[in-house]
């Protein structure tokens, strides 16, 4: 036990106990301590405790010098719970293994300690929040306080309420971790919470396309930081988290939905993991990072056609249209009834993306077609994949996608394409979520923002391509795939209604004068 013998948490309300010195308690106690608060920090491992303090102090000394200066007297360590001050009004927060058994231990040790004026919060990220709490004494004192990493950075806390949680500790919590600078989402108890249930498509998709040959890793990961607007791409992600350990997260999300086929685990990466290649704590994960060893950078497609100087532009798309004008070039207007394209004369028709591969496009169509993915912002994008069932047609809009301003990546012919696939994918994750009545849309897609770094929430997403859009690219990829995986939420499904019944009204007014 280092620091005071004794810590008056009067003086702080509450004296908040973290258990735990790894990465994870450290950055918890850290922020308290910022906070003003009278803190705890336990751990066996004097060394453990050691490092932490440093790490603390270190940091700390950055923004708030004074409180790195007399550290000491703020943050009290010790090698147990027995061997801290025993105050009624504490908040514990455990960042302990993630083990159902050794955090009922240490709940257990911190009731007996503390007494039943303290409230029991755990930092776990894969756990029930009602099965731990169920462990308890008291399981209406149980909350879950689920925080991101670098704990002092990341402004998301999601504070989880189990299904015995009393809503007035939730409100108590919800406070604190507000006081601390942390932007709070409100989840219910459910495997992922929100932002690791959510998020599994970016990964899992985005490997299937790449275990379907579609487009290597570097290519997708482009693409998804171009079109998509992430600030990085799935697989140099998982690299940094560390495959083993995104690999686990996915298998439990998996396993705590009873193996549906939605959050089905990538054997690709289960391979990468049994030979070690864990990313860049290894050295080499779907990259490598070797000292002398280049990031890989896709070469985006070229062209010798001429940019076509005439084209057709049959029904409206915004992205289309967006990307003509880029490119200097003034459509001829085409049949308004006709599915949304552009008309290449003699050579064949510019989709975007609905889902459909450009096969049965072009055989719908009756005329060979290319295939653009969808973006967020066809005013600035400057990476897109595309497909095309001919080789000329894909040559002149590789032209003319480059007197635009955007780099064109011809990948192999996929319903989705990559864009498109993967975030209508996380956008049904949402919506399901929030048909389950896990979270509200508003803090989902806080969640997503603050937890993720996602360009915007993916409602946001959908109601800029609307939802009739990503609904209909998740029925063609269930109609192409025969796969419960890409079954679309009922709320998504029936928001898309509204919305198509709301313009028929609208479009309805318009045409009989009212």
């Amino acid at each position: 036990m280092s620091g005071p013998t004794a810590l008056k948490a009067s003086l702080l309300d509450p004296h908040v106990c973290v258990i735990g010195a790894g990465t994870m308690g450290r950055g918890i106690a850290q922020i308290a301590v910022a906070a003003g608060h009278a803190v705890s920090l336990v751990d066996p491992d004097a060394g453990q405790l050691q490092a932490a303090v440093a790490d603390i102090r270190s940091r700390l000394n950055r923004k708030h010098p004074e409180l790195a200066t007399d550290l000491e007297t703020r943050l009290l360590c010790a090698k147990s719970i027995d061997a801290v001050p025993a105050a009624a009004d504490t908040l514990v927060v455990e960042a302990v293994v993630e083990d159902l058994a050794v955090k009922a231990t240490v709940f257990a040790q911190a009731w007996d300690h503390f007494g039943p004026g303290c409230l029991l919060a755990t930092n776990t990220s894969s756990l029930s929040i009602t099965e731990i709490a169920a462990a308890t004494a008291d399981p209406t004192r149980v909350v879950g306080l689920h925080f991101f990493n670098p704990v002092p950075v990341m402004r998301l806390v999601e504070v989880i309420r189990g299904l015995d949680t009393d809503q007035e500790v939730v409100a108590r919590v919800a406070a604190l971790a507000r006081s601390w600078g942390k932007e709070v989402a409100h989840v219910r108890s459910a495997p992922g919470f929100i932002v690791n249930r959510v998020a599994r498509p970016f990964y899992g998709e985005s490997l299937r396309l790449l275990e379907e040959q579609t487009a290597s890793a570097e290519i997708i990961d482009e693409v998804l930081r171009g079109a998509g607007q992430f600030r990085m791409g799935p697989f140099e992600l998982m690299d940094l988290i560390g495959n083993d350990v995104n690999f686990t997260v996915t298998s439990t999300v998996w396993r705590a939905f009873n193996f549906d086929a939605r959050y089905a685990p990538s054997q690709l990466q289960a391979e990468l993991v049994a030979a070690g290649r864990l990313g860049r704590k290894s050295g080499r994960g779907f990259y490598r990072y070797d000292l002398d060893a280049d990031r890989p950078q896709p070469p985006p497609a070229t062209s010798r056609a001429d940019c076509p100087e005439r084209v057709v532009m049959h029904g409206d798309s915004p992205q289309l249209a967006a990307l003509l004008e880029r490119a200097g070039i003034t459509p001829q207007a085409g049949e308004t009834g006709q599915t949304p394209s552009v008309e290449f004369p003699g050579q064949g028709m510019v989709v975007v993306t609905r889902g459909c591969t450009a096969q049965l496009e072009s055989s719908s169509l009756g005329a060979p077609v290319a295939v653009l993915d969808l973006c967020l912002d066809p005013s600035t994008v400057d990476r897109l994949a595309l497909a095309s069932t001919d080789p000329d047609l894909l040559a002149s809009l590789v032209a003319l996608l480059s007197r635009a301003g955007v780099a064109a990546f011809p990948i192999a012919d996929a319903p989705g394409l990559i864009v498109a696939r993967v975030m209508s994918m996380i956008a049904n994750e949402a919506w399901e979520a929030a048909h389950q009545g896990i979270a509200t849309t508003e803090d989902i897609d806080s969640a997503m923002i603050l937890g993720t770094n996602y360009p915007m929430g993916p409602f946001r997403w959908s109601e800029e391509w609307t939802p009739a859009v990503v609904l209909q690219v998740l029925d063609e990829l269930a109609t192409e795939y025969r796969d419960p995986r890409y079954r679309p939420s009922i709320r998504l499904r029936a928001a898309a209604r509204t919305r198509t019944l709301s313009q028929s009204a609208r479009s309805s007014a318009v045409s009989t004068g009212l």
